[in-house]
């Protein structure tokens, strides 16, 4: 009885142990995907360069929002940033004629505060879709006004293909 019961206590303990590791929920492209320790073929299978923002969460908000004791990690892709926003403020109005897919929109400059970056799109427009993120806050877009390249270039030499103009909703 003595070793059924030290084997059932050794059980017991391992399992406790094991249960106190850092296994954070892994949010990819605002999905739930999974835990850390049962998706690693997945997290291996990201390429880094996709990457446009890892941001990672360690406090009791996260642990009640996303269900981990050991906070999240939240993953969002430079495709699932342009795909988004193509289809939320493009794909069903007038500058779909300009813009086609959501790949046209890595190919034309987005016009910021600071028209002399050499800004990534994703790095702009990531500000306008819902990553599933706690602490951003996410903006509306008012008007988007599409710039021809004659007048990008003005902006952005680079900006050959055109440029947008993106106005937030004032709040």
């Amino acid at each position: 009885m003595k070793k059924l019961l030290l084997l059932f206590s050794i059980f017991f303990l391992s399992n406790l142990c094991a249960q106190s590791k850092p296994n954070p929920m892994i949010v990819i492209d605002a999905k739930k995907i999974g835990f850390m320790q049962d998706i690693n073929e997945q997290m291996q299978a990201l390429n880094p360069d996709d990457i446009s923002t890892l941001t990672v969460y360690k406090d009791s908000l996260v642990c009640t929002k996303y269900g981990s004791n050991s906070g999240a990690i939240i993953i969002t892709t430079k495709k699932f940033i342009l795909d988004t926003f193509y289809k939320n403020n493009i794909e069903n109005s007038p500058l779909k004629e300009k813009i086609k897919s959501s790949d046209d929109l890595l190919k034309i400059g987005v016009v910021t505060d600071h028209p002399e970056s050499k800004n990534q799109p994703y790095d702009e427009l990531y500000q306008y879709i819902d990553t599933y993120t706690i602490s951003e806050k996410i903006k509306k877009v008012a008007q988007i006004t599409y710039l021809n390249p004659e007048d990008s270039i003005k902006i952005n030499p680079e900006w050959v293909n055109g440029a947008i103009e993106i106005a937030a909703e004032i709040e």
